[in-house]
C-alpha cells in the first residue's frame, strides 16, 4: 500500500453508497501462509469471472476486468499479502486494497463497493503500540493492517551514563553519582510514561511491545499505570536507530507469537 493510510481509504468507500452506476468488487486471497505468486492470483481472478459473472456482465465490466489483469501482472508486489481487493467501476472507481490476513475469493456487482467482508475482518484484528526505549530517548509506532506508522520522537534530554568522579558537586561519591543517573533515569521514564498514557487514549491499542535496552524493560514497564503494565506482553532488545522495516518486522514476529498464545488460550478454556 501507499502511505495513504488504509483506513482512511476504507471510510472514503463506505461514503459510496447507492451510486447510479454498477461497481465490480473483487476479493483475492491465499489462506496459505506464502507468497501470493502472481500466476495463481490472476488464474484465481479469471476462475472467480467466469463462475461469478454472467456473459453479460463479463462484456460490461471487459474494460474493468482487463485493467484488473494489468494491475497483477505489472504492478501487484504480493510480498506479504495474502489478500488483494479491487473496487471498478470505468473511469469512476478505481481503488485496490491488500492485507496480510486472508479474505475469501468472491467477486460481485452492486451499486456500492462491497466492504462487508473488510468490515468485520477489522473487528478482530488487532492493533498494537510499540515502545522502543533507552536511556535518552523514545519512539512510537503503531501497526495495524499490516502498516506501521512512527508517531513521534520522545525526548527528555540526556541521562549521563558516566559522570566524572572529580566533578565538586558529588566529592567523587560514587553513591551520590549513581542516586543522580537514577534520578535523571527516573525523570525520564516517568515522562514517557505519561506521553503513552495520553498517545493511547481512544486508540484501541489491544497490546504493546517493548524494545530498546533490554536492561531498561523492567523499569519502563514499572512506570507504567497499572492498565498499560497488564498491556505489556513482548518484548525485544535493539538499539534505538533501526529502520521503520526492522521495527515492523521483528514486532510482527512477536505479535504472531502473542496472537498464538490467545488462541491457544482460548482452546483451552
Amino acid at each position: 500500500m501507499t502511505k495513504t493510510n488504509i483506513t482512511v481509504k476504507i471510510k472514503q468507500l463506505q461514503k459510496l453508497m447507492n451510486l447510479p452506476y454498477p461497481v465490480l468488487s473483487v476479493y483475492l486471497g491465499t489462506a496459505e501462509k506464502k507468497t501470493f505468486h502472481t500466476n495463481v492470483v490472476v488464474s484465481q481472478f479469471h476462475s472467480l469471472i467466469h463462475q461469478s459473472l454472467t456473459k453479460d456482465e463479463q462484456k460490461a465490466f471487459k474494460k474493468d476486468i482487463d485493467r484488473i489483469i494489468s494491475f497483477l501482472k505489472e504492478q501487484y508486489d504480493s510480498r506479504g499479502k495474502r489478500s488483494i481487493v479491487f473496487f471498478s467501476a470505468g473511469e469512476k472507481l478505481f481503488e485496490v486494497l491488500d492485507f496480510e490476513f486472508y479474505l475469501p475469493p468472491l467477486c460481485v456487482i452492486l451499486h456500492a463497493p462491497y466492504l462487508k467482508p473488510i468490515l468485520e475482518a477489522l473487528d478482530t484484528y488487532t492493533k498494537y503500540l510499540v515502545l522502543l526505549v533507552d536511556h535518552k530517548k523514545a519512539r512510537i509506532f503503531t501497526v495495524h493492517l499490516g502498516e506501521i506508522e512512527e508517531h513521534k520522537d520522545v525526548f527528555n534530554g540526556n541521562v549521563p551514563q558516566k559522570v566524572r568522579a572529580n566533578e565538586e558537586h558529588y566529592y567523587g561519591r560514587s553513591d551520590k553519582i549513581f542516586r543522580h543517573i537514577e534520578d535523571h533515569l527516573h525523570r525520564h521514564l516517568q515522562f514517557i510514561a505519561e506521553v503513552i498514557d495520553d498517545f493511547v487514549k481512544d486508540k484501541n491499542i489491544h497490546f504493546i511491545i517493548l524494545g530498546g535496552h533490554r536492561e531498561i524493560f523492567q523499569k519502563m514497564k514499572s512506570h507504567l499505570p497499572t492498565h498499560l503494565q497488564k498491556m505489556v506482553l513482548g518484548q525485544f532488545a535493539t538499539e534505538l536507530n533501526i529502520p521503520l522495516n526492522t521495527v515492523f518486522l521483528k514486532s510482527k514476529k512477536i505479535a504472531e507469537q502473542i496472537e498464538q498464545e490467545k488462541i491457544k488460550k482460548g482452546g483451552e478454556s
